[in-house]
């Protein structure tokens, strides 16, 4: 019996004519100059039928989601101050909620000065300003073009930062995509109304927690979607005073709570995934979410055997927890990916400059530290214990360092020579690991085997997907991919739609392979039978 329960849909929300439902979404999708790629737009169109099950009963939608990471504002700061609230609303407007200004007013006087002193136009007149708090340095770099602030915090950031030899591993900027979801509206609308039925209004507010007039006067079937949650710093916050604050002013916009946000829903600090059911002391989920539960509930209630778990990705301490828990379970474990080359080098293989946590620790669920070498022998030792068969890379595909090239190296063993760093698993590997796969009723996988994002080392992830795949169609294999990396690598490939079920969530997706039930969805309702 699997530990994750099964929870009321938003099909038993009812009556929904002329209620206000609050939904949930997960609307964290790439914009760049205003425009959505249409290849990007999967995460809205995964919650069109939730919203058409809502306004074709009457039912009034009031969409919310966070994007991008942008340094936000406390509420309660700009609650007290509408000049305040209403200025920072219109430079979040103006920078297309690139979050520019908001990025450098949390930088410390010193700082400030020093990126203003790079300005060919305001240079001059900020060497006047104190470094003191309130001298007016935030207001003078709100007043530059938007091209010229990028520019200067790129520069800023480009001093503090070290560039890492995996893509996946590359710090995060924070001010480099515009974070505003009015464009999202606008894409929204058009699927929306792409095909023959009554038209949806979809329409947009601009601040989230300073929507009530615009959600009074919303009629019957149409859509309203609130601007960034992460405008305001209280969605996020380690503060439970301050979440809960935020998910109360949401709470008065309505009636229900619909949860679609599966890719959110490990978040623990959320207060839009967590504190709002609470505070409504309700929930449900869409249709999306139910269809994660279901096939997660499927695969960890007794999913038939034999079972493989194909992981990767760059770390062990990253993925330890799921390699624990999933032992009982599976009868194989394929490893690929840069964690991959922490087993080997545990297990006395040469690995060049390959990516490992060899020499490292990290602290466990105690708070302890643990060796990752001691770490990685002892689990291939339980392993063993448990019957489970390891695969490990017997060849790999190297270079010298980590760009594309039209002749990598294909070991002839799992040694990687001095001076070469493996970055994908080579041709007798993803045999094997076909081979494996072929022999399975089940079929999990987390984690990509290379840096797929390379064309040159995207055959192993892209063999793994086309495996599941042949699997699912040729002998009913069950078979889940865990989002995140190893999802984009399934889309890219062409297989994703072969597979019994792709997830939306790479770190939900992680939290229940490890065991755990994520607090958001703990929150909602339970389905009686």
């Amino acid at each position: 019996m699997s530990f994750l329960k099964q929870k009321r849909s938003v099909e038993d929300i009812w009556p929904i004519y002329n209620k206000n439902v609050l939904v949930r979404v997960d609307f964290n999708v790439p914009v760049r100059n205003g425009v959505i790629a249409k290849s990007k737009d999967g995460r809205i169109r995964a919650a069109i039928p939730t919203i058409r099950r809502i306004v074709d009963q009457g039912g009034k939608a009031i969409l919310m989601s966070h994007m991008g990471r942008p340094t936000g504002h406390k509420y309660a700061a700009l609650r007290s101050s509408d000049e305040k609230r209403r200025r920072y609303v219109q430079i979040w407007n103006d920078e297309a909620g690139a979050g520019y200004t908001t990025f450098f007013a949390v930088l410390d006087g010193e700082a400030k000065k020093t990126i203003m002193s790079w300005s060919s136009r305001v240079s001059e007149r900020s060497s006047e300003l104190s470094e003191k708090e309130g001298a007016g340095k935030t207001d003078l770099f709100s007043s530059l073009p938007n091209e010229e602030k990028r520019t200067l915090l790129k520069r800023f950031r480009s001093d503090e930062r070290s560039r890492a030899s995996f893509p996946q591993l590359r710090q995060y900027g924070g001010f480099d995509d515009e974070l505003t979801l009015r464009p999202v509206a606008a894409r929204l609308s058009k699927l929306l109304n792409s095909g023959s039925g009554p038209r949806v209004e979809v329409n947009f507010a601009e601040d989230c927690l300073d929507a009530d007039d615009i959600v009074a006067r919303m009629e019957p079937g149409q859509v309203l979607l609130l601007e960034n949650l992460r405008f305001y710093s209280d969605e996020n916050s380690r503060d439970e005073s301050e979440r809960t604050t935020m998910a109360r002013k949401i709470a008065s916009y309505g009636d229900y709570l619909v949860s679609e946000a599966f890719g959110t829903s490990h978040r623990k600090n959320s207060a839009t995934m967590v504190n709002l059911p609470m505070v409504l002391g309700h929930g449900c989920c869409g249709y999306l979410m139910q269809k994660e539960i279901t096939a997660y509930a499927k695969l960890l209630g007794g999913a038939p055997r034999p079972m493989v778990a194909i992981v990767g990705g760059a770390k062990v301490s990253d993925k330890i927890n799921l390699l624990l828990n999933i032992l009982s379970q599976i009868d194989y474990l394929a490893v690929g990916g840069a964690m991959a080359y922490t087993f080997l080098k545990a297990a006395g293989f040469h690995i060049g400059n390959s990516f490992h946590e060899t020499g490292q620790s990290f602290g466990d669920k105690y708070g302890e530290a643990q060796n990752i070498d001691d770490l990685a022998k002892r689990f291939l030792i339980k392993a063993k214990a448990c019957n489970v068969e390891v695969l490990l890379p017997v060849d790999h595909l190297c270079h010298t360092s980590c760009d594309p090239t039209d002749d990598p190296l294909i070991t002839e063993t799992a040694h990687v020579p001095d001076g070469y760093m493996a970055l994908d698993i080579g041709p007798r590997t993803v045999e094997s690991y076909r081979r494996c796969v072929s022999r399975c009723k089940t079929a999990v996988w987390s984690g990509p085997m290379g840096v797929f994002e390379i064309p040159t080392y995207a055959t192993g992830s892209f063999s793994i997907a086309k495996a599941m795949g042949d699997g699912t169609r040729e002998s009913g294999l069950l078979s889940i991919i865990g989002g995140g990396a190893s999802a984009d690598a399934a889309q890219r490939c062409g297989h994703a739609t072969r597979v019994s079920h792709v997830s939306s969530g790479g770190g939900a997706s992680l939290d229940l392979l490890e065991g755990k039930v994520p607090p958001s969805i703990n929150a909602l309702d339970d389905k009686h039978a």
